[in-house]
C-alpha cells in the first residue's frame, strides 16, 4: 500500500465503507469544479446605437433637415429604427428632436472633440453611451441643403469596427480591416479625422455630439448551479462526519504512523529483506525472489527523484505534456483568429486584458444555452485540478523519502497521528508549510490564470433607445495573454519538480518512499522491546552482526550507537525472523 499520499491501489485494500466515502467525496469534487465557478457572474450590459453624419451647422436654428430623406426612409435598418421607437418613448422623441436639428437634447447630448469622440466610442460592448451625431466640415447650401448627410447602424458587439469600414485615411489597413485604435492614436495626436463614405466621399469629421446613458451591468447567479454547489457539498461534510464518527481504528496517516506501527507489531511477510527499496519490493519480493542475504550497493545518497515511482513520474509528465501541447494548439488559433481582425502583437494581447470580454476573442462555436457555457468554461478547472493531485503527489513522495533520509542522518522523534509520550504530533501531513505554502500558491494562481484564460461571457444587448433587451450573447471568451501566463507558469512548474526531484537526500538509506512493504522490511527491531524503542528518537542504521548468522543487520535499535551502512557488506535479517 502506499503511505501519506493518495492512491487508487489503497482504495481495493481498505474496507469497503471507507472506500465509499473516499469516492463520494472524490465524485462531487467534479461537479464543483464545473459549476461552481460561475455560480455567481457578471452580466454586461451593451447598446445597439445609430451613427448619423451630419453638417456643421445641422443644429443651428434654421437649418434644413430632411428626415424623409430617401437615404433614411429605406433600408432594413431603418425599418427597426420605426419598429423600436415604442420601447421607450422619451428617448426616442429626444433622438428625433436632435435628428430634426432642433437642439433641445443638450442634457443628455454632450459635445466631443474628435479625440474624444474616438476614444468614447473606441470600445467594446459600449455600455455608457449610443446614439452619436459626427459633425463634418461640410456646410449644407443652395445645391447640398439636407444637412443629414449619411447614417450608419451598428451593432453593439464590436462597436468601434464601424470606424474601420468607412475607409478611414492615414490607417493602415489589413486585408479589409484596420486597427480602430491606431485612428485613435492618430486623432489624439492632433491628426485629422477622415472617412471615406460612398454617398458623400471623402469628409473630415470637426466634431460629435453622443448621448450619455447609465450603466446597467449586472451580478446574477444560477439557482440551478447553486443547488447542486449545496448538494455535492452536503454529501462532503455528510461523508466527512461519518469518516470521524465511524473510524475508530488505528490509521496510518504519516511516515511516523507507519514504522510506529511494524516496529510494535512485526510483519512476517517482509523478514529477512532489511534494505529493501521500493523497486525490490515491486520486482523481486512480490514474485517471491531474493529474500536472502545481500550486498550493499549503494555508494552515497540517493536523489529526491528516486522515491517517486516511475509510473508516478510518467502519469504525471504525460498528462502535463499533452494538457500543454493541447493549449498550445488552441493558442495558436486564437492567436489566428484574433489576427484575423487585429493586431496580436504581446502589446496588442495585453491590452485586452485578462478575463475581459471583447468581441474579437469570443468563440463561434455554437452553444446553446447558458449551461453549455458554464460547462465548457469550467471544463479546464477540472483537468488542472486533477493535473495538480498528479504534481502534488511528486512532492509528497519525494518529501517522504526526505523525511525517511533524516532517520539515517541523526536520530528523530517519531512524527505520529496520535502521539503517545516520547512522539510528537504533526501539524502537517506530508508536506511541510515550507513546501505546502508555496504549492497552494501555486495551485491558487493556476485556477486564477486559467479563470481567465476562459470564461464565461454573458452580455445583455439593449435597443438604441433603452427599454427592454433585444437579445443576450452567453457564450466563452478567451484571453490569449492569460492562456500564454498559464503556459508559461506550468512549464515552470514542470522544471522546478525535476529540480527538486534532483536533489540528494540527507544520508545514504534506503529509499522506501511511500511503499508500507519497503517500511516494513526496515522496521524489524531486536535486542529490545518495541516500546521502548517507539518511546525514544530512533534512528535506522547499522547494528551490527546478527548473533549465530554472521551477517549484518539493519534496524532501528535501541542503543545511541549505530553505524552507516558500508559498502559491499552483506546484509540480512535476523535469526528470530528467519526460524
Amino acid at each position: 500500500m502506499d503511505i501519506g499520499v493518495p492512491s487508487i491501489r489503497n482504495l481495493f485494500r481498505i474496507k469497503a465503507e471507507r472506500a465509499f466515502l473516499w469516492i463520494a467525496i472524490g465524485i462531487t469534487s467534479i461537479p464543483l469544479h464545473l459549476l461552481y465557478n460561475s455560480a455567481v457572474y457578471t452580466s454586461l450590459a451593451a447598446n445597439d446605437f445609430y451613427i448619423f453624419i451630419v453638417t456643421n451647422n445641422h443644429f443651428e436654428p434654421g437649418a434644413y433637415t430632411n428626415t424623409s430623406s430617401p437615404v433614411f426612409s429605406s433600408g432594413s435598418s431603418w425599418a427597426t429604427l420605426n419598429a423600436t421607437m415604442g420601447e421607450e418613448y422619451g428617448n426616442f422623441q429626444l433622438f428625433y428632436s436632435m435628428l430634426e436639428g432642433r437642439n433641445t437634447g443638450t442634457g443628455r447630448y454632450e459635445d466631443l472633440t474628435p479625440s474624444q469622440c474616438a476614444k468614447r466610442y473606441n470600445a467594446d460592448f459600449l455600455s455608457t453611451n449610443r446614439n452619436l451625431f459626427l459633425i463634418t466640415s461640410h456646410t449644407s447650401n443652395a445645391t447640398q441643403n439636407d444637412t443629414l448627410l449619411d447614417w450608419i447602424d451598428y451593432s453593439a458587439v464590436s462597436p468601434s469596427r464601424w470606424i474601420c469600414y468607412d475607409n478611414p485615411q492615414g490607417v493602415s489597413q489589413n486585408g479589409r480591416q484596420c486597427n480602430p485604435n491606431e485612428l485613435v492614436s492618430n486623432v489624439t495626436r492632433g491628426l485629422p479625422w477622415k472617412i471615406n463614405r460612398t454617398r458623400v466621399g471623402l469628409i473630415e469629421i470637426s466634431g460629435c455630439k453622443g448621448e450619455r446613458t447609465a450603466e446597467k451591468c449586472k451580478v446574477q447567479f444560477s439557482l440551478g448551479i447553486m443547488i447542486a454547489v449545496i448538494c455535492c457539498n452536503l454529501v462532503k461534510a455528510c461523508a466527512m462526519i461519518m469518516t470521524v464518527a465511524r473510524s475508530r481504528e488505528p490509521t496510518l496517516v504519516t511516515l511516523g504512523d507507519a514504522i510506529d506501527s511494524f516496529l510494535r507489531i512485526s510483519d512476517p511477510t517482509t523478514m529477512g529483506i532489511c534494505f529493501a527499496d521500493r523497486q525490490f519490493i515491486d520486482g523481486e519480493w512480490r514474485r517471491g525472489l531474493g529474500t536472502g542475504p545481500r550486498q550493499w550497493k549503494q555508494n552515497g545518497a540517493q536523489r529526491w527523484w528516486t522515491s517517486v515511482s516511475k509510473t508516478r513520474w510518467i502519469t504525471c509528465n504525460f498528462f502535463f505534456s499533452i494538457t500543454i501541447f493541447v493549449s498550445t494548439v488552441l493558442l495558436v488559433f486564437g492567436i489566428r483568429h484574433d489576427g484575423a481582425q487585429m493586431k496580436t502583437d504581446i502589446s496588442s494581447m495585453w491590452s485586452r486584458g485578462f478575463g475581459k470580454v471583447n468581441s474579437v476573442s469570443l468563440l463561434t462555436i455554437g452553444l446553446r444555452n447558458i449551461t453549455e457555457s458554464v460547462l465548457l468554461a469550467n471544463l479546464p478547472q477540472t483537468i488542472l485540478s486533477f493535473l495538480y493531485l498528479t504534481y502534488n503527489s511528486l512532492f509528497t513522495c519525494m518529501l517522504a523519502g526526505h523525511e525517511w533520509s533524516l532517520f539515517g542522518h541523526n536520530h528523530c522523534t517519531l512524527r505520529v497521528t496520535s502521539p503517545r509520550p516520547g512522539q510528537r504530533s504533526t501539524y502537517w501531513l506530508q508536506i511541510p508549510y515550507t513546501y505546502a505554502i508555496p504549492l497552494m500558491a501555486l495551485s491558487g494562481l493556476l485556477h486564477w490564470l486559467t479563470s481567465q484564460s476562459i470564461f464565461l461571457a454573458r452580455v445583455e444587448i439593449y435597443y438604441p433607445f433603452g427599454g427592454e433587451v433585444s437579445r443576450r450573447i452567453s457564450t466563452v471568451g478567451y484571453s490569449c495573454i492569460a492562456i500564454i501566463s498559464v503556459l508559461i507558469l506550468g512549464i515552470l512548474a514542470l522544471l522546478a519538480a525535476a529540480g527538486m526531484g534532483y536533489k540528494r537526500f540527507s544520508a545514504e538509506i534506503t529509499t522506501v518512499g511511500c511503499c508500507s512493504a519497503a517500511i516494513s522490511a526496515a522496521c524489524h527491531a531486536w535486542g529490545a522491546d518495541s516500546e521502548e524503542i517507539v518511546g525514544k528518537k530512533v534512528r535506522w542504521g547499522d547494528v551490527g552482526c546478527v548473533p549465530n548468522l554472521g551477517v549484518r543487520h539493519f534496524s532501528f535499535p535501541s542503543e545511541e550507537e549505530i553505524g552507516k551502512p558500508m559498502f559491499g557488506e552483506v546484509y540480512s535479517g535476523t535469526e528470530r525472523e528467519k526460524e
